[in-house]
């Protein structure tokens, strides 16, 4: 088995996988260091960042590990070498090395973290010393949630070779993690979804009162999560072996829709064939939106702004002493974390699945046969902006909708409008950005990680008024996600926007025409 291992080792070096795991502790260390600056933090340090931390691995983690387990398992399906790996090791090896080889990973992730948190509560100067129990508890917790979680990208990932629907599934289970985070009234509920885990596993609550911090806790646990968490890792090990071991050595390659068996496809091409020699010629615009139809893209499109909202309108309920503003209110719940962590991921998403179909194959030589980088490129920044012109618009009508359902007696703001344009206009740019990394990387999953770190870039930059320095944080801007009443200058807006666009529009078109093409 170290053999295997090491021979998996050898095939993900210089492929930046091992990156994924480290630019997430990066990220999480320093969301966490900029957070302690807080003066509670001296007082309440050690308890205050068990509260913190298990939040942002509840946002995080899936995704990261989406890709992470993507990256491993993708190699297999663009190289077709499940055929050859069989011919060199049993099955069980294989499928036992690439658990293995994920739980090395989650392993060290999770204890980096653990010391990391230690050593910055040592610096920064935390009153009295840590409870090690706790922090033992919380390690062991993290490391057996993620490996839980691995394991279940990792068998998505192996059923569907098209990469898309294991990072939907991870971005909608980040977006579900943090929903049940907010709902500690459903607690089976959290215990059954495996992405709930994090917040249902909590063992330090906060004592509030109205703007005011006044202490943490200890809090009884969930003990039933225990057997779910222990029955999941159970269930996910045992049954992804029973998959892999029905999987032949094409894979699954499941389709979304069932077109009929390949002997009637073929008559039918056939046919086709036979009445007409004339090529069919297809708008460009039109291409690019067949290639997006079908597609597990708008299972994200549809769940991701969907759990947004109920998170939203749950935390509003919950905090009407706090939250008296009705409308704008219950807007920041609804937009404030979907702008910043999850429709960044989201818009790569998108970006990715338009370029996949390009980074396959020889379809580059195809494609710049009859159709100029100019064209390409514009193609597909406008298709993305166009689901994007979507999305935001599915937020809008659930924002009104759960508005209606709460019980506001005012009407809808009229900002709402300004709000949607700007935000499409922000949109936009992430768009270009997003098309532009897809293009250069031909990875499906590392341009989506890049927008989720680009989410918490922004949200840093829009902290520290320099939003125009990311496209990200001109989207939750013009959103205005953090808050409904703030006045933004829209010429300084478009500006930044459009340039944003026009910079990263002619970047793409510049790596297409300077670079030679390359196919796999």
């Amino acid at each position: 088995m170290i053999y295997y291992l090491s021979l998996e080792l050898k095939k993900t070096r210089r492929r930046g996988i091992w990156m994924v795991p480290a630019v997430l502790l990066l990220v999480i260390t320093a969301w966490a260091g900029y957070n302690m600056n807080d003066e509670r933090f001296l007082e309440y340090g050690w308890l205050m960042a068990l509260f913190n931390v298990p939040l942002l691995n509840a946002i995080l983690i899936p995704t990261a590990i989406a890709v992470f387990a993507s990256r491993i398992i993708d190699m297999e399906h663009r190289g077709n070498t499940w055929k050859m790996l069989e011919t060199l090791q049993s099955k069980l090896s294989i499928y036992l090395t690439k658990v293995l080889y994920g739980l090395i990973a989650v392993l060290i992730f999770s204890l980096l973290e653990l010391i990391v948190f230690l050593v910055m509560g040592y610096m920064i100067g935390f009153k009295g010393t840590p409870d090690l129990w706790a922090y033992g508890l919380f390690f062991l917790q993290t490391f057996v949630i993620s490996l839980n979680l691995y394991l279940l990208q990792m068998v998505i990932s192996m059923i569907f070779s098209n990469q898309a629907v294991a990072l939907c599934t991870g971005l909608c289970g980040s977006m579900a993690g943090l929903f049940l985070m907010y709902v500690p009234q459903w607690p089976l509920l959290r215990n059954l979804v495996p992405w709930g885990h994090y917040g249902a596993t909590m063992f330090v609550g906060m004592d509030t009162e109205v703007n005011r911090i006044n202490g943490f806790y200890y809090m009884k646990q969930e003990n039933g999560c225990i057997f779910f968490i222990i029955g999941w890792f159970f269930l996910l090990l045992i049954g992804g072996w029973f998959i892999f071991q029905k999987m032949d050595t094409d894979g699954y390659h499941f389709s979304l829709k069932n077109y009929g068996s390949h002997k009637n496809a073929s008559a039918a091409a056939g046919n086709r064939f036979s009445a007409s020699h004339k090529p069919v010629r297809i708008p460009h615009l039109p291409v690019e939106l067949i290639k997006i139809k079908r597609t597990p893209v708008w299972i994200a499109f549809l769940i991701l702004p969907l759990i947004s909202a109920l998170i939203g309108t749950a935390n509003y309920l919950n905090n009407l002493g706090l939250l008296q503003s009705t409308w704008h209110s219950l807007w920041t719940q609804h937009s404030l974390f979907f702008c910043y962590f999850f429709m960044p991921p989201l818009v790569g998403v998108y970006a990715s699945y338009l370029w996949r179909l390009e980074h396959s194959g020889s379809n580059w030589n195809m494609v710049l046969v009859n159709t100029p980088a100019w064209r390409i490129v514009l193609d597909k920044i406008a298709v993305c902006s166009v689901i994007t012109f979507l999305t935001l618009g599915w937020l809008c009508l659930l924002y009104i909708l759960c508005g209606l359902y709460v019980g506001f007696t005012k009407p809808v703001p009229a900002e709402l409008a300004e709000w949607f344009a700007c935000g499409v206009l922000g949109g936009v740019a992430v768009c270009a950005i997003q098309c532009f990394l897809s293009l250069v990387i031909r990875s499906f999953a590392i341009p989506i990680g890049l927008a989720l770190l680009g989410g918490f870039a922004g949200l840093a930059a829009t902290a520290k008024d320099s939003y125009y320095l990311l496209p990200y944080s001109l989207m939750s801007r013009g959103m205005r996600a953090n808050n409904p009443n703030l006045t933004v200058d829209a010429a300084e807006f478009i500006s930044y926007s459009v340039f944003f666009i026009i910079l990263f529009y002619l970047l793409s078109v510049w790596y297409i025409r300077s670079h030679d093409v390359k196919t796999q």
